[in-house]
């Protein structure tokens, strides 16, 4: 069976809030509030809110219970009924606010729930929370700001009939993101400020409370300033409505902390301002350097340049003198080969007058004169050539295939040759033989190599 936190009796709402007050600190249920309305429960003067028609009875204890509410009698049901349940939250914010105004009001006459505009004996249009017409202060409070209309609030205004209305919004509700709070400007516009309330459980002592206002910050995003923050006991109520904080208007705080807070945009704008002048500054600073080590580095590869094509005209240079040095030793080893070549032709018969030395032209090329036709050329075109004696005469190839006297006098060659034969003697210049050793095995070489080339393989 749902829980009611309010019952309708003589056209009148009464919220469970009505049993709470406070004395000498401690919150109590007031005797007196409990007594009215379990007799009024008896004798079936507590309805349901929603028009059922159900009675209902009071479950509340004299010792500040939590699960105190109205319910139906004999845990009946009944079908027609359409009973809201309101959540916790709101109930126990409604406790401690019923608390807060009789212990600073220190007045009786507090109602609560109290409609603003009746449309008939249960229907109404909104409503004021709290209200004392002895001290002519209301109290609207505000569970969720999205029930903020315009609607509501210019009926609370427009029927005030002289009250001074206090605002005060559940803390969950506040906080900024940097958009435009519009239910909270609402109030912020009727009130100059909001008063925002945290509540854990329905406990008057730890309850807490903090104004706030909602301004533009200097980037130009909504953000919430809050000049008062305390426990809810430490906020007053004066003669005149207007809560008071540590002896304090919050009006006159809530003036005091827009300033600080214009003043600190100021300040900030002039840090912001001196922020960019430096921040201008080292940007010029960083450019000029930049473009100081721009020229600096352009200046570095023009000297570069310069070292480089320096270099490049001394290697040029170098170079030109060199292949002009190679040119001329070039010029005069061609002038040396040429003189050596004329005196080679020109003393060519005169050189194969003596038999002691090999005759070769500035090429190192072997001249042999044949000794039958008289001949002379290169030793490629020799059958054989050299000996003690006629190192550089021999017997071309066509004389020893066409004369009769090359064939004789190889044979008494042959002959005298076998006569005279010594195996360590070089047969072509007489040289001395010695026994060498090379890629292909030992042989015997001439001991005037390399004038002389004969050699001999030594069989085993």
């Amino acid at each position: 069976m749902a829980q009611r936190t309010v019952a309708l009796s003589n056209g009148k709402y009464i919220g469970i809030e009505t049993i709470y007050t406070v004395i000498n600190g401690q919150q109590i249920n007031i005797p007196e509030k409990l007594k009215e309305l379990r007799a009024k429960s008896q004798n079936n003067e507590l309805f349901c809110p929603c028009g059922c028609g159900s009675n209902l009875i009071l479950v509340a204890g004299d010792k500040n219970l939590r699960e105190q509410h109205f319910r139906l009698k004999d845990c009946a049901y009944n079908q027609d009924c359409n009973v809201i349940s309101e959540g916790k939250l709101s109930v126990d914010s409604k406790i401690v606010l019923k608390c807060w105004l009789d212990d600073k009001l220190k007045v009786t006459d507090v109602e609560s729930r109290v409609p603003i505009q009746a449309v008939d004996d249960i229907n109404r249009k909104y409503e004021f929370s709290f209200l004392s017409r002895e001290k002519k202060i209301a109290l609207s409070y505000c569970h969720d700001r999205v029930n903020l209309s315009d609607e509501k609030m210019e009926l609370l205004e427009n029927n005030s009939q002289g009250i001074h209305i206090i605002y005060v919004v559940d803390c969950m509700n506040g906080g900024s993101d940097g958009q435009y709070p519009e239910g909270l400007m609402k109030v912020q516009n009727k009130q100059g400020y909001c008063l925002l309330l945290n509540v854990d459980e329905a406990d008057y002592i730890s309850a807490k409370m903090e104004a706030v206002f909602y301004a533009k910050n200097i980037d130009g995003l909504w953000q919430e300033e809050s000049f008062a923050d305390g426990r809810l006991s430490d906020f007053f109520i004066d003669d005149d409505g207007k809560v008071m904080y540590a002896g304090n208007s919050l009006e006159i705080m809530k003036v005091e902390a827009e300033e600080q807070f214009n003043h600190n945009i100021e300040i900030e704008k002039i840090r912001r301002a001196e922020e960019e002048k430096q921040r201008a500054e080292n940007l010029k600073r960083l450019l000029e350097e930049e473009v100081r080590k721009r020229e600096e580095r352009i200046k570095q590869q023009e000297e570069a340049e310069k070292e480089r094509i320096r270099q490049a005209e001394v290697a040029a240079k170098s170079r030109a003198e060199l292949e002009e040095k190679r040119r001329l030793e070039e010029e005069q080893h061609q002038e040396e080969k040429r003189r050596r070549e004329q005196d080679f032709w020109s003393n060519l018969e005169s050189n194969f007058t003596q038999q002691e030395t090999q005759v070769k032209d500035a090429e190192g090329n072997r001249y042999i004169k044949c000794e039958f036709c008289g001949k002379i050329a290169k030793d490629n075109e020799f059958n054989s050539y050299g000996g003690v004696g006629h190192v550089n005469l021999g017997t071309c190839k066509e004389c020893s295939a066409n004369n009769p006297d090359v064939k004789l006098k190889l044979e008494e060659t042959v002959v005298s040759a076998r006569s005279k034969y010594d195996a360590n003697t070089c047969p072509e210049c007489g040289g001395q033989l010695r026994e060498r050793s090379g890629p292909y095995g030992r042989f015997m070489g001439c001991s005037n190599y390399p004038d002389c080339r004969y050699n001999r393989k030594i069989r085993n």
